[in-house]
C-alpha cells in the first residue's frame, strides 16, 4: 500500500510542527498506514532475507549463562550480549565461542549499581549506571576504566562518534521538557536540547519501552510509548521520518485520563497508537504493536508498503516461529531462541524442513542442548534489494 506525504501538518506528541519546524527536513514525512482488521497470519522473514543464514549456539559454561538478553551488537568481529539478570555483557566469539565478560554490580570504583544500555566508542565499550547519572568506560583490551557524569535523566543512549543523544521519556529536567538532549562524550555537556513535549498534554512518563533506538549505519531510528511519530537521528541532525496511522481505533488526541490508568484504558477501549518495538535496517523497518496480542510488521522503505501479521516465521527453517529480533548497527539482523524451546519445537518442525543443510546442522545443535544451555542465535543478512 502507499504511503501517503503529508503536505500539510503533522502531529507530534499531541502538537502540532509545521513544514518550518526545526525538526521537518527538507525531505517529506511518510505516513504509514495500517488497517488493524487486514492482518496476515504469518510473515516469513524468508522473503527479505539472504538465503545463508548462520545457526550460532552460544556457549554455556558457569561463567556465561545468560538469564535473559537485553541488548545485542556485532562490534570488530565479536557478539555483545547484554544480560541485565546478570548485570554484565558477555562476549562470544562469532562463532558462539565464549571470550569474557565486562563490567559488574555494585557501588565500588568501576562498578554500576543498574546496568542500563551500552555503546561503543573506539576501544571502548561505554555502559549506563542507569541510577547514578554517569556512563562507565571499560577499554575492550585491558582493564582501565573512566566515567562520564552526565546530569539528565534519561532511558538509554544512541551515539555517533563523540556525539551521544540522550533519550528521555516525557521527564521533566532542569534544561526544560524535552525528550532528547545531544550531549558531548567528551566534555559530558549538554550540547542542545530536542524535541520539546507540552506538559498539558497526555503524560507518558510512567511507561517504557523494551528499546527506544535502532541505529544501522550513520543514523538511527527512534521511538517513544503512545506516539504515532518515527524519527532520524543523525549525528547532526533530529527529525521526524513517517507518522504511523491506523485506518481504525486510533487514540484520541485529548483524553482526560489519569497517567497511572493511561495504558489500561488504552488496552481496554483496543486503541491503537504508534509501534512498541522498531528495528532498523537498510531496507526496512521491523517491529510490533500491541493489539490484544503483538503484530509484526515489515515496511520496506524503497517500495513504501507495510506488512503486518500474527507471526514472524522462518520458512527455510521448517516455517519456525521466532518473537526475539534485533537488528546491528552493521545492517544484520539476529534472531534468537531460547535453547529448550527451540530443541522442542524442532521436533515438531524438522519434517517440514526441505533444506537438507540446515535440517543436518540443526540436528547437530539439538543433539548438544543441554537443561543450561545458553539461546540460539541465528545470524541473517538482507537480501539485496
Amino acid at each position: 500500500m502507499k504511503n501517503i506525504v503529508l503536505l500539510s501538518f503533522l502531529f507530534v506528541f499531541g502538537g502540532c510542527y509545521s513544514s518550518s519546524d526545526k525538526y521537518v527536513p527538507d525531505n517529506s514525512v511518510e505516513e504509514i498506514r495500517i488497517d488493524p482488521e487486514k492482518i496476515e497470519e504469518y510473515l516469513d522473514l524468508s522473503e527479505v532475507l539472504d538465503d545463508t543464514i548462520e545457526i550460532v549456539s552460544l556457549e554455556s559454561n558457569e561463567n556465561c549463562l545468560i538469564s535473559a538478553i537485553n541488548q545485542i551488537e556485532l562490534y570488530k568481529d565479536k557478539i555483545y550480549v547484554a544480560d541485565n539478570a546478570n548485570a554484565k555483557i558477555f562476549v562470544f566469539t562469532t562463532t558462539g565461542h565464549f571470550l569474557n565478560s565486562i563490567g559488574r554490580q555494585g557501588m565500588g570504583p568501576g562498578e554500576y549499581s543498574y546496568m542500563g544500555n551500552f555503546i561503543f566508542k573506539g576501544d571502548s565499550v561505554v555502559i549506563q549506571d542507569l541510577y547514578r547519572n554517569k556512563y562507565i568506560v571499560y577499554d575492550l583490551y585491558g582493564n582501565p576504566y573512566r566515567e562520564i557524569p552526565y546530569d539528565v535523566y534519561h532511558r538509554e543512549m544512541v551515539s555517533f562518534g563523540n556525539t551521544g543523544y540522550l533519550i528521555c521519556n516525557y521527564e521533566g529536567s532542569g534544561l526544560g521538557n524535552y525528550n532528547l538532549f545531544k550531549f558531548d562524550l567528551t566534555t559530558s555537556k549538554i550540547v542542545a536540547p530536542e524535541i520539546p513535549f507540552d506538559r498539558k498534554q497526555m503524560d507518558k512518563s510512567g511507561y517504557g519501552l523494551r528499546r527506544y533506538a535502532s541505529k544501522c549505519g550513520d543514523e538511527a531510528t527512534l521511538i517513544y510509548p503512545l506516539n504515532d511519530t518515527i524519527y532520524t537521528v543523525k549525528e547532526d541532525s533530529v527529525y521526524p521520518s513517517y507518522v504511523v496511522h491506523f485506518t481504525s481505533r486510533n487514540l484520541p488526541e485529548d483524553l482526560d485520563v489519569d497517567k497511572d490508568m493511561l495504558f489500561r484504558f488504552v488496552r481496554k477501549n483496543r486503541y491503537l497508537k504508534g509501534f512498541e518495538y522498531l528495528q532498523n535496517s537498510q531496507d526496512y523497518l521491523l517491529g510490533y504493536y500491541s493489539d490484544d496480542s503483538f503484530k509484526y510488521f515489515i515496511y520496506d522503505k524503497k517500495s513504501a508498503t507495510i506488512r503486518v501479521g500474527k507471526w514472524f516465521k522462518i520458512g527455510l527453517f521448517g516455517n519456525m516461529i521466532f518473537h526475539y529480533f534485533y537488528t546491528t548497527a552493521n545492517g544484520e539482523l539476529y534472531l534468537l531462541q531460547d535453547a529448550e524451546i527451540f530443541s522442542f519445537n524442532w521436533k515438531s518442525l524438522r519434517a517440514n524442513c526441505t533444506n537438507s543443510y540446515y535440517r543436518e546442522k540443526i540436528d547437530s545443535i539439538v543433539k548438544r542442548i543441554g537443561d543450561d544451555s545458553n539461546p540460539i542465535l541465528f545470524k541473517c543478512k538482507f537480501r539485496s534489494y
